[in-house]
């Protein structure tokens, strides 16, 4: 019978291990094969898998003629699965910090819907062996990510993972931006993008007792190429978008006032008024058709329930910013400058958001 699922192991200067590793994967008769991607370790790692391929039909080796990251060598592994008709894809790291004790449960949830990953933060996952310190980054970096990203899963660091061939296929992975530790997240991001399900099984992650550490100098730019990708993201553009047309806006709705004074010529209250329930009509009107053409691409042909949806919407901003002004500048006794910042915060992501979801039906 064919086996249908496929180990990826990247290995860098991990000859104390991976022999190891194949062992113990070995036996616990992991129904699954093996591709070690080595990135022509100088210590000797790409031999020592070669041996082991020769002496054991399941396991493979692709040798790498440079050190290109760990995402570069998960995409050579994922490649290299695809052609050779692997339904199954997991990643893994060589240290012994990923169980192999999981590896059967995570292949069995896996499916061509959902992607499975071992989670150290669900309830029963753990970690073994890290100081405070370390796992105070980790927690704060996963937390960073999730918040940032909009990501659900606990563990969004996360890196041992079983991908059905379907989301690998559906994916371009040629576009993949992320050569280190970010590689991770973006896969992540990717699979909520495309619709596919996030099953976490906990795992004890027990941190490498044999062999360096690759982590040192990775957080910073994996950090970067996080933030990269989230200004990628559609809700992102469309938040900055929305901002834009709001500013542009605010200045429509004063030049519309100041010029309806000047045609007026009559300096009374009442003018005033009327001039700014004008303005605020006209800025309004200009403020839903650029938000519909450019921000959020509408093509429904209900206009005029789309416009009354959107002037619903900017009345409970208007009370939103009311309430909020009143609140920090009452009760709050805070600089009427910080009322006015908090309430248009505020008010802004009540706007932008009511108006995605449903003025303008996620779009």
């Amino acid at each position: 019978m064919k086996i249908n699922s496929l180990i990826v192991i990247p290995t860098f200067n991990e000859r104390e291990n991976i022999e190891k590793l194949i062992q113990a994967i070995a036996q616990k008769e992991v129904p699954a094969d093996v591709l070690i991607v080595d990135d022509n370790s100088p210590d000797g790692t790409g031999r020592v898998a070669a041996k082991i391929a020769k002496s054991e039909r399941w396991v493979h080796v692709l040798h790498r003629q440079e050190k290109a990251g760990l995402g570069k060598a998960y995409l050579a592994g994922f490649k290299w699965g695809i052609d050779n008709d692997y339904k199954k894809i997991i990643s893994m790291d060589a240290d012994f910090s990923h169980p192999v004790d999981a590896l059967p449960g995570m292949i069995r949830a896996c499916n061509a819907e959902t992607i499975a990953l071992g989670s150290r933060y669900v309830k029963g996952g753990r970690i073994v062996g890290w100081n405070w310190q370390r796992y105070l980054n980790s927690w704060g970096a996963n937390f960073f990510t999730r918040f940032i990203l909009r990501l659900h899963p606990k563990d969004a660091t996360a890196g041992f993972k079983c991908y059905p061939v379907t989301f690998l296929r559906k994916i371009d992975l040629n576009q993949i931006q992320a050569a280190g530790y970010a590689f991770q997240v973006e896969m992540l991001l990717l699979a909520a993008e495309n619709g596919f399900k996030i099953k976490e099984i906990p795992i004890t992650f027990t941190d490498r007792v044999a062999g360096e550490s690759k982590i040192q100098g990775e957080l910073v730019k994996s950090a970067r190429i996080v933030i990269r990708l989230a200004m990628g993201k559609k809700t992102y553009r469309q938040f900055i978008k929305f901002s834009i047309v709001g500013a542009l806006n605010t200045l429509v709705d004063w030049g519309v006032f100041y010029l309806l004074l000047l045609a007026f010529g009559i300096d009374s209250q009442t003018i005033k008024q009327i001039s700014k329930a004008i303005s605020f009509v006209v800025s309004a009107v200009s403020n839903y058709l650029m938000n519909r053409v450019w921000t959020f691409r509408s093509t429904d042909k209900k206009i005029f329930k789309e416009i009354s949806k959107f002037f619903i919407v900017a009345i409970g901003g208007l009370l939103i910013n009311q309430a909020i002004f009143y609140l920090v500048t009452g009760p709050g006794h805070l600089r009427s400058i910080f009322g006015l910042i908090l309430a248009s915060i505020g008010a802004t992501l009540w706007n932008f958001f009511l108006n995605k979801k449903w003025t303008f039906k996620g779009k």
